[in-house]
């Protein structure tokens, strides 16, 4: 029997609640960073390899989002409600506790990516002082259209993603303009198709197929969310793996495989042909603005996430604290300003080796989210067809887990239960807190004209 939650988080008005296609561009904008722009140098190597690949991890995480569909069908609150139904509250926070610290390391990840990017253009924002301006300047804008309510992290959200997916686009065109011309296109690395160059091409593509669980973490500022989240995940991943098959393919038919291995922006060198000289500085615009909106889409999700959390008194109570649009402000702030520090300490030389080290720890911790929410599918749908899917999902998880390397996994479990000190202080301050609210709430009115 699935247990209901106990008390789910206020709604926002509705006219500030996100829309179907803007829960779907919360999935497909989050799914595609800049993960994707170099996906056909690092596949090119693996030949036909690669879309043995693409078979297997499109179907994964699939099965990964259809077992998340069926959750959000049956129960309302995003994954903290799913766990806490399937395995109880202490597995809920801990599984939600580390997607929250994930969060707020990619905010300040892709705000230095959108750095990054328009480096390209602008060489002055590409490091040092300008790179800290355009990353804390991108937290700081977005923070305020979050503040402004969902539904305005929405409408950035679906402009971010028609954007970011115009070059993907254009080299689908651009080969079937060739094929349609009777032009020949290249063929792919001619290697030999093996068990191990699936496996390899399949972890260099394993985690640009990530963010797919972002409409479930949105449910509670979605309309009608038992239907809209379920339509948006799945949609929403089966669209953006089909977009990185045909998009990197198309790549490398334009592409020779030894020059594609070897190029720092394929997209630009594929559509070079229509754009000229114009196109690294086009492609790194467009860069830039697909990390614009991811960070957009993070900050939404650490602050459902932490307002989640402390909705079960998980974290201190000014966390699910809303203004007038339903925005959690307090647990947005906090999330700025985790990120910013984080900015801040990848300016240091020093700190690159670890930052980096960091952002592929805060990957392992979203991995428990996936796989903890997936075990929950199979707990709460025992029989049927679902049974198969949610099992197929956790042996998925679970490989993804073996991708990200042994280190990287147990620094990743560390950081999920070293959340359970804040529990303790918050739930230990919590109560105190209610204690004297019952205590002020049952003491005797002072009669009318006394010093009180």
């Amino acid at each position: 029997m699935i247990r209901q939650p106990d008390a789910l988080p206020p709604v926002p008005p509705r006219s500030k609640q996100l829309g179907r296609w803007m829960s779907m561009a919360m999935v497909v904008g989050t799914m595609i960073g800049s993960g994707i722009y170099l996906l056909p140098t690092t596949l090119a190597p693996y030949g036909p390899n690669l879309l043995l690949a693409f078979a297997v991890t499109i179907s994964g995480t699939m099965c990964l989002a259809f077992a998340l569909a069926s959750l959000a069908r049956r129960i309302p609150g995003g994954p903290f409600a799913y766990v806490r139904s399937a395995f109880g509250d202490t597995a809920a926070f801990l599984t939600v506790w580390s997607y929250l610290v994930s969060q707020w390391t990619g905010v300040a990840a892709v705000s230095v990516a959108v750095a990054g990017a328009m480096g390209h253009a602008v060489p002055a924002v590409g490091s040092g002082a300008g790179m800290m301006v355009v990353a804390l300047g991108s937290i700081l804008v977005l923070t305020l259209v979050n503040l402004a309510g969902a539904r305005s992290a929405g409408w950035v959200q679906v402009t971010a993603t028609l954007i970011k997916i115009l070059p993907l686009i254009a080299v689908v065109l651009l080969v079937a303009a060739r094929v349609g011309t009777g032009s020949p296109t290249e063929p792919l690395a001619p290697v030999p198709v093996t068990l191990a160059g699936v496996a390899a091409a399949g972890a260099l593509m394993l985690f640009s197929l990530t963010g797919f669980e972002a409409a479930t973490v949105t449910a509670n500022v979605t309309r009608d969310s038992a239907r809209t989240v379920p339509f948006a995940t799945v949609a929403g991943t089966g669209f953006t793996g089909i977009i990185y098959l045909a998009a990197t393919v198309a790549t490398l038919m334009l592409l020779p495989s030894a020059i594609a291995a070897e190029s720092s922006a394929p997209f630009a060198d594929a559509i070079g042909p229509i754009l000229g000289p114009v196109a690294g500085t086009v492609v790194a615009i467009i860069a830039a603005i697909s990390a614009f909106g991811t960070c957009n889409a993070l900050l939404l999700l650490a602050a459902e996430s932490g307002r989640a959390i402390a909705g079960a008194n998980d974290l201190p109570p000014w966390f699910r604290k809303v203004n007038s649009a339903g925005a959690p402000v307090g647990s947005l702030v906090v999330a700025a300003l985790v990120a910013s520090l984080l900015v801040f300490a990848s300016a240091s030389e020093s700190f690159v080796e670890v930052y980096v080290f960091i952002a592929l720890v805060s990957t392992v911790a979203a991995l428990v989210l996936y796989v903890v929410c997936a075990a929950a599918a199979l707990r709460l749908r025992a029989t049927g067809r679902w049974a198969a899917v949610a099992a197929v999902a956790v042996v998925y998880a679970l490989a993804m887990f073996v991708g990200a390397g042994l280190e990287a996994t147990l620094w990743g479990f560390g950081l999920a239960l070293a959340g359970l000190p804040v529990r303790w202080l918050s739930r230990r301050f919590s109560s105190t807190d209610e204690r004297s609210t019952r205590l002020q709430a049952a003491a005797p009115a002072e009669p009318p004209g006394s010093s009180a």
